[in-house]
């Protein structure tokens, strides 16, 4: 199966604060050629350094993803990877002022609008589309990710709470602009009032707020919740931001309790089997 790469019709700049290391950060995001790929600049270091947004290229998935080289780095990327998986965009220079983008309101809804308004500009090349056809399944303790053949993109999430005043979550839907504009993109990342101190002294969550983040404190979320299940929706979220690092392709996506990691490892595995 093919498909018509894509880039945006015109550049568009955002700027907002990191979630993990707290501050501002800026973003220039500009259309690019055929088969050049998604590819971030760090326009803050010297001669500008470029990497390519592939799973070959992760080196961290400790709370976000996480692609880089030896000496530097991009943080949090999986949010706007997630609206440019949804909107079928495969060509972009993300130029970047910082190690982290910005995590906006917690969610992928202002990245989409973004790209949206920008335009989306269909290409010459084709983009191969590959298909599942036999199962693909990867585990690590009580988390696991499989991929069934299927005819469409679909992703089941299961969220599975430790937290007892917040119940286990279910989300599905059948991928497509319109259901992940208005059914996924706006579902936020969240954090538990409990790990908050660690994570700060981990050097993490430092611009953490209730503007871009539930927050689960004893008695459940402190936020108003814009989905009862948005937990679930913001895993898929995440799911489709983290595998846009790997080939695209049509398939099933089955996740219980899974997270960056296994995403990471899943699209790995991916990559593997379907350019083998």
């Amino acid at each position: 199966m093919d498909r018509k790469q894509h880039t945006i019709k015109k550049e568009f700049t955002y700027t907002g604060i990191g979630l993990h290391t707290g501050k501002n950060v800026t973003i220039n995001c500009k259309p690019l050629g055929v088969n050049q790929g998604i590819r971030f600049r760090r326009i803050d270091l010297e001669g500008c350094p470029e990497i390519k947004a592939g799973i070959d290229n992760v080196v961290s998935t400790q709370r976000c993803t996480t692609i880089g080289k030896s000496s530097w780095d991009v943080n949090t990327i999986e949010h706007l990877m997630s609206a440019l998986n949804a909107l079928k965009i495969d060509n972009l220079l993300i130029e970047i002022d910082a190690n982290e983008l910005p995590v906006t309101d917690g969610s992928a809804k202002i990245f989409y609008e973004l790209i949206k308004e920008a335009g989306v500009q269909k290409q010459k090349e084709d983009k191969e589309v590959y298909k599942i056809d036999q199962a693909i399944y990867v585990k690590e303790g009580d988390q696991a990710l499989i991929v069934l053949p299927d005819d469409n993109l679909k992703i089941s999430y299961t969220f599975v709470s430790n937290h007892p005043s917040l119940q286990d979550q279910f989300a599905e839907f059948i991928i497509d602009e319109n259901t992940y504009y208005n059914e996924i993109a706006a579902a936020r990342t969240f954090g538990f009032s409990h790990e908050i101190e660690r994570l700060k002294e981990s050097g993490l969550a430092l611009g953490g707020s209730l503007d871009n983040a539930i927050l689960v404190g004893e008695d459940g979320p402190i936020n108003e919740l814009r989905f009862n299940n948005e937990f679930a929706r913001h895993k898929i979220l995440d799911i489709l931001g983290d595998i846009k690092l790997a080939p695209e392709f049509k398939g099933h996506i089955i996740g219980i309790r899974s997270g960056h990691r296994l995403n990471s490892i899943l699209s790995r595995k991916l990559k593997e089997r379907l350019l083998k």
